[in-house]
């Protein structure tokens, strides 16, 4: 479990700031009572995925049921790592709440990190409460933006189908089933995977995540 500080690109500044670990509850193992209309739907999504071209080959699944995360530190992150791949799909109904009426909506969400080896080498596909996936991360401690792109409306308190594929150097990020950025020639640092909290507040609880019916499949 890592606590790290989320980067704020701020008009005419970066930030940067180390980070420090402390414990915090770990997801559930895998399970094998899987709900039969979540799985129906996640086979849906690797036939569709399949289809595309974005996944190839058999592979197996490991469902992990639910997840509920918070971290209430303004311009921080937190992970907990949970896999070890670098060809996977993720797959998840996320839903996010923050303790604040006015966040910063563009620092706070949730997400997925991988291709991580630690905090100086790692990358995150994120939902931001401004409506907007992320793609950022650091290489040898130096931070990675990949650009954001329009997902939603901005809402402090929503959910989504989140689905994120990863292929070595390539990741592609599903919202609700439509395809909202594939990237490509991304550097590939480690393989560890794992969820992600991102708080744009300091009240309460700051930011709350609950993944529901977490899958995670890999061929």
């Amino acid at each position: 479990m890592s606590r790290f500080l989320f980067v704020r690109k701020m008009l005419f500044a970066v930030l940067i700031v180390l980070f420090f670990c402390l414990p915090v509850t770990q997801i559930s193992q895998a399970q094998s009572d899987i709900p039969e209309k979540a799985s129906s739907d996640f086979d849906k999504t690797i036939e569709k995925l399949s289809k595309e071209g974005v996944i190839s080959g058999d592979g197996s699944t490991t469902y992990y049921g639910d997840y509920t995360d918070e971290w209430a530190q303004i311009g921080w992150y937190q992970w907990l790592n949970f896999e070890n791949a670098n060809r996977f799909v993720f797959a998840a109904n996320v839903t996010w709440n923050s303790a604040s009426d006015k966040p910063n909506n563009f620092e706070s969400g949730c997400g997925i990190i991988f291709n991580n080896s630690g905090s100086e080498n790692h990358l995150i596909a994120s939902l931001r409460m401004d409506g907007f996936v992320y793609f950022t991360g650091f290489r040898s401690n130096r931070y990675l933006s990949y650009g954001n792109y329009r997902f939603g409306k901005g809402l402090i308190n929503g959910s989504a189908d989140f689905v994120l594929v990863v292929d070595n150097d390539k990741a592609t990020v599903y919202v609700d089933g439509n395809r909202i950025v594939r990237k490509a020639d991304l550097p590939v640092m480690g393989d560890n995977v794992g969820l992600v909290t991102l708080s744009g507040t300091n009240r309460d609880y700051g930011t709350r995540c609950k993944w529901k019916d977490i899958f995670f499949y890999t061929w």
